[in-house]
C-alpha cells in the first residue's frame, strides 16, 4: 500500500499535468481561431463567429503590445488641488517575454509652465527600484534649473525617454528569465520544469566538478554522501551580480552586464584561493554558464 507522502506527490504530479495540458488546449485553440480560412469552413454558427472574434481581438491587441511596445495616453488627476488642472500624460511600456508579456509599467508625467516654456516631470510610476529611472529622466527629460543650464539647455525628448526605459525594462527581464533557467538547470528545491517533461539539464553537480582541476588536492566531495551540488544561486535587484554557492564551500560571484553577459567573474575554491581557470570560463552569455563550466 502507497505511503501518504507518495500518494501526495501523485497528486501534485497530476496537477502539475493537467495544468499542462489546459495551456497546451488553449494554444492549439489559439492557432486554430487564427487561421484565415476557419470563418468560411465554420459558416454562420454563432458560437463559433464569437470565438472567432474574440481570437481576432486577441491577436490584433497581441500585435500591437509586441510591435508598438510604447504608448502614450492621457488621463486626469482627481485631485481638485493638482497642478495644471489635473492633467497628466501617461506611458504605458509593455515588455514581451517568452512569448507572452508582464504586467504593463506606467509613467504619469505632470507638465509644468515655466517663463517661456513648459516641460515634462515625473508624476507617478510603476517602474520597479532597481530601473535607473531617474537618471533617465534626468538625460531625456531634464529640468531647465536644475539638469541643464538655461542658456544651453537640450530640450526634452519623450520618445527616447520611452525608448531608452523600454530597453532596460526588456534586459531587466531577460536576466531575470535567465537566472530562473540557470536555477531550474541546477535543480534547485522548489524549482522544476512547468512542463513536467523530462528534459536534459546539466545537473549542478556536473557542473561543480569543473571546478576541480585534476590534479587538485581537495578534488572531493563534501561528505562523500553523493556528488557535489548548486546549493543556491541568487541575484541582486538590478540582475547585475549573481553569486553562486555549493555544497562544499566553493563560491563564484558574476558581473552581469545589461546585455546578459557575463563581464567578470571570480570562482573561489573552499579555502578562499581563487580558480584563476573557471573563472574564465564563467565569461561570456550568462545562458550558457552552467555549460561553460561544465566542458
Amino acid at each position: 500500500m502507497e505511503s501518504v507522502e507518495q500518494l501526495d506527490s501523485e497528486i501534485s504530479d497530476l496537477h502539475v499535468r493537467i495544468a499542462t495540458l489546459k495551456a497546451h488546449r488553449a494554444n492549439l485553440s489559439s492557432v486554430l481561431l487564427s487561421q484565415p480560412n476557419l470563418a468560411a469552413r465554420l459558416g454562420n454558427d454563432a458560437t463559433a463567429k464569437r470565438l472567432i472574434d474574440q481570437q481576432s481581438k486577441r491577436n490584433l491587441e497581441n500585435t500591437y503590445r509586441a510591435c508598438v511596445g510604447v504608448t502614450a495616453y492621457r488621463v486626469k488627476d482627481p485631485d481638485p488641488h493638482a497642478v495644471n488642472n489635473g492633467d497628466v500624460l501617461g506611458l504605458s511600456i509593455e515588455v514581451p517575454i517568452d512569448g507572452g508579456f508582464v504586467d504593463t509599467y506606467h509613467v504619469l508625467l505632470t507638465v509644468e509652465d515655466h517663463d517661456t516654456s513648459k516641460s515634462l516631470r515625473i508624476h507617478k510610476h510603476t517602474i520597479p527600484s532597481c530601473i535607473p529611472l531617474q537618471r533617465l529622466a534626468n538625460k531625456w527629460l531634464p529640468q531647465a534649473a536644475r539638469d541643464a543650464d538655461s542658456e544651453k539647455h537640450p530640450g526634452q525628448d519623450l520618445v527616447k525617454f520611452g525608448r531608452a526605459l523600454r530597453r532596460e525594462l526588456v534586459s531587466w527581464h531577460m536576466r531575470l528569465e535567465t537566472v530562473q533557467d540557470l536555477r531550474s538547470q541546477a535543480k534547485l528545491p522548489g524549482l522544476q520544469a512547468e512542463d513536467g517533461g523530462e528534459e536534459v539539464v546539466i545537473s549542478g553537480g556536473r557542473v561543480l566538478n569543473a571546478f576541480v582541476s585534476d590534479d587538485s588536492s581537495d578534488a572531493e566531495e563534501d561528505d562523500g554522501n553523493g556528488p557535489v551540488r548548486i546549493l543556491d544561486m541568487e541575484a541582486d535587484a538590478a540582475v547585475g551580480q549573481v553569486t553562486i554557492t555549493w555544497s562544499d564551500g566553493r563560491t563564484a560571484v558574476l558581473v552581469v552586464t545589461k546585455d546578459g553577459r557575463v563581464e567578470k567573474a571570480i570562482c573561489r575554491a573552499r579555502g578562499g584561493s581563487r580558480d584563476a581557470v573557471s573563472s574564465t570560463k564563467a565569461v561570456g552569455p550568462l545562458s550558457g554558464l552552467l555549460r561553460r563550466l561544465s566542458s
